[in-house]
């Protein structure tokens, strides 16, 4: 092998949109010569926003995998999407690195979905560290910046390098390890004392003298960054290829490699308990994991995989643990620079590409066939943006599903379903430009335009007192007629008890052989409603008297005396409509708490509860589902695009009666413009 595994550095670039993630990814492409010209996203020449969405929105949209050799050090760097509509590719990096490094504009400051990410890196139980960029930019201030951070991330943040001035008068990154001056001097005594936290030992030391030797720093510098004593904070400027090669040394000597850093959680398959320890040795079973899959109408399924342990050649293969099924590699590839190259073996630490395996998706553990085991998965947050879709031409109705099941295999935040109470094909995300960027590929990759509307929402009907009703079906057209006569009762259930049919003729008023078809004339009228065209539910029938005829009575008859008997009933026992309700969990920054609380009145809401974390309030309510459907965009807009929120869709209740009325004229509307 080129390398070993001691030699790697697997690290993911976090942050919001324009915080120089992707500007990064162009200059360490260009220092190391793995391309021969410095890109740029705004040019439409950067060597990371690869895709035709990408460079026509000039935003990264995925992860994307590059690989930069440094001295003696293979680092793999992945540049994942700064806009929160995306947050699912930069989440399922968080598992196959041991470092994260949340970018930071110095024009813009820490945002709520920065401090979100670097959250969620903790919680992943990997490194972290800060870099921030665009030291020039014209209302860049550092200490301030620092000030800021400190507040938001903690007191562990501490510069090792630094600009000399801010905005124009910017001209070059100052190292704290070996500069000079009165502000190295500062941050570095502010290095050591963090340091020093990191071992009880060293710390009695440190007090005593209140100093830490060369070796002691070099040695617990690695271990105070593991155990979060310290936060390194890198200035950058990419443009100018400034404090990379710094950024760069930094991480060869202080961060972990794969086996530095430790085991990771695995569970025999068919077990709850992650109670297995994958440790990262090359001399052990082979086990890797997918963190990546890509469709491609012309190559097909290229999976990106990272090895945890043992070795892999490429005309080995492996066994899915999800399938059962040992599946045969067409080869392997390693990401070389800014491409993927054919190689013969990976190695524990790797992140490498097979393709053609379309049996692979995203989470899937790989491993030897004789030693099964599953890597834990990364929960990702719920959809929270949802459109009907259909194709726009005809013909393509099959297309549409298996171009959109495709693409769902990419993204764990993009679902497809067909919703059972209305038949729509329904396709949820994150917000309307997420599902826009996902329909647009449909339409590059696999040919199919479509249109959209908001979902119908899933109203029910149901009653809310006894009633009786008749109906006789007579019908004489000179041969043999049809007859059938019913009397039937109704009254309400409790919610959610569903539907109970109850016979209680007596006497022979309806042969035995009549009764189940009375039901079915019923159901028919359950399903298609009475008031606004949706489900009856909660409701009891009995059905106790009736008539029929020797000659003319038929099951067909009894169905439509059925139905209408029910219809009858219905219009007197004081039908009313049901709405879903959802309980919604809102996390917005502090100054926002009285804007969204006034505007979830405006959507019938009420509040259940509040509760405040690190300055983040989170806010509980329940809220009607139909009012939450633009609800991203709303609180979008309240926020300044820094608030988020989750859906759990809870039970029905009855919609106000102003409401109703609404909702039953525009069915009837509707069914008249149907008839015209």
């Amino acid at each position: 092998m080129a390398h070993r595994s001691e030699e790697i550095r697997n690290l993911v670039l976090l942050g919001h949109g324009h915080s120089g993630k992707t500007a990064i990814i162009d200059a360490l492409a260009y220092i190391t010569k793995a391309s021969p010209r410095h890109g740029n996203s705004l040019e439409g020449t950067s060597v990371s926003d690869t895709l035709a969405e990408e460079k026509e929105r000039k935003h990264t949209l995925t992860s994307h995998l590059f690989s930069f050799t440094f001295d003696h050090m293979r680092m793999n760097v992945l540049d994942t999407p700064g806009h929160s509509d995306f947050v699912a590719a930069a989440l399922s990096t968080l598992d196959v690195v041991e470092a994260a490094f949340l970018c930071v504009s110095a024009t813009t400051g820490l945002t709520f979905h920065g401090r979100r990410l670097f959250q969620a890196a903790a919680e992943a139980g990997i490194g972290r560290a800060i870099v921030v960029t665009h030291p020039d930019g014209d209302s860049a201030n550092f200490q301030d910046l620092v000030a800021e951070l400190e507040d938001a991330l903690g007191d562990t943040v501490v510069p090792v390098t630094y600009p000399d001035a801010d905005g124009a008068a910017f001209t070059e990154i100052r190292d704290v390890m070996h500069g000079t001056g009165e502000r190295a001097e500062r941050y570095r005594a502010l290095l050591a004392e963090h340091v020093a936290e990191a071992d009880d030992e060293i710390l009695e030391r440190y007090l005593e003298r209140e100093a830490l030797s060369e070796a002691e720093f070099e040695r617990y510098l690695p271990k105070a960054i593991a155990k979060e004593k310290v936060t390194p904070l890198f200035t950058v400027c990419a443009p100018r290829e400034l404090g990379l090669k710094k950024l760069m040394s930094f991480v060869e000597h202080y961060f972990p490699s794969p086996e530095q850093f430790g085991g990771r959680p695995a569970r025999k398959p068919g077990t709850e308990t992650y109670d297995q320890i994958v440790q990262p040795s090359s001399d052990g079973p082979f086990v890797a994991k997918v963190f990546k899959t890509v469709v491609d109408p012309y190559v097909g399924r290229i999976t990106y995989l990272r090895c945890f342990r043992g070795q892999l050649k490429a005309e080995q293969g492996f066994l899915n643990v999800r399938t059962g099924h040992h599946d045969n590699l067409t080869g392997v590839q390693s990401v070389e620079g800014i491409e993927a190259k054919p190689i013969d073996a990976v190695v524990a630490g790797d992140l490498f590409v097979v393709t053609k395996l379309d049996d692979l998706a995203y989470g899937d553990t790989v491993t030897v066939d004789t030693e099964p085991l599953e890597m834990k998965a990364v929960e990702f947050p719920d959809p929270t943006f949802a459109l009907a879709v259909q194709p726009a031409s005809r013909g393509d109705e099959q297309k549409i599903v298996q171009g959109l099941e495709r693409l769902a295999l990419e993204d764990p935040t993009f679902h497809v379903a067909r919703d059972p109470n209305t038949g729509e094909l329904i396709v949820a995300g994150t917000s309307p430009m997420h599902i826009d960027v996902q329909l647009r590929r449909l339409e590059q990759r696999f040919g199919v335009r479509t249109t959209t509307h908001a979902p119908s929402v899933a109203y029910r009907e149901t009653v809310t007192a006894p009633a009786e009703g008749h109906h006789r079906h007579k019908k004489q057209t000179g041969g043999r007629g049809q007859f059938a006569e019913v009397y039937l009762r109704i009254r309400p259930l409790d919610r959610g008890e569903g539907f109970n049919f109850v016979d209680k003729v007596v006497g022979g008023a309806i042969p035995r052989q009549f009764i189940p078809e009375i039901e079915k004339g019923v159901q028919s009228f359950l399903r298609k409603g009475g008031l606004a065209g949706c489900r009856v539910v909660d409701v009891e029938v009995e059905v106790y008297d009736g008539k029929f005829h020797a000659v003319d009575s038929d099951q067909l008859s009894f169905q439509l005396a059925g139905e209408r008997a029910f219809a009858d009933a219905f219009t007197k026992a004081r039908p009313i409509l049901l709405e879903p309700l959802a309980e919604i969990e809102i996390m917005v920054p502090e100054r926002f708490t009285g804007d969204v609380s006034s505007n979830l009145a405006t959507l019938r809401g009420r509040m259940t509860g509040m509760e405040m974390i690190d300055g983040i309030q989170t806010i509980r309510a329940q809220a009607p589902l139909g009012e939450l459907q633009d609800y991203v965009t709303k609180l979008r807009s309240m926020t300044a695009g820094e608030g988020t929120f989750r859906v759990t869709p809870a039970d029905y209740e009855p919609v106000p009666p102003n409401v109703q009325v609404q909702i039953v004229a525009a069915h009837k509307a509707k069914l008249e413009a149907a008839k015209g």
